[in-house]
C-alpha cells in the first residue's frame, strides 16, 4: 500500500482502501476484505511504514 501513497500528497484511509481494492480488481469493498486492509494499514502504522496525520495516510521519511 505505500506504493500507492508515494505517488501522491497522501491518502485519507477510505480512499487507500478504494484504491487498494481496485489495484486488486475487485469491483467493491466486502467486510472481509475492509477488515484484511484495515488490518494491514494498521501494521504498516505499527511497524512505522506509514504515518497518519490531519492530512491522510502518507509513507514514514525514509521509507
Amino acid at each position: 500500500m505505500p506504493n500507492v501513497l508515494d505517488e501522491g500528497p497522501g491518502a485519507h484511509r477510505e480512499d487507500l482502501l478504494r484504491e487498494a481494492a481496485r489495484f486488486f480488481g475487485w469491483a467493491w469493498l466486502g467486510a472481509d476484505i475492509r477488515e484484511a486492509l484495515t488490518g494491514d494499514i494498521g501494521a504498516l502504522i505499527a511497524a512505522g511504514d506509514l504515518v497518519e496525520s490531519e492530512g491522510g495516510l502518507m509513507p514514514a521519511e525514509g521509507s
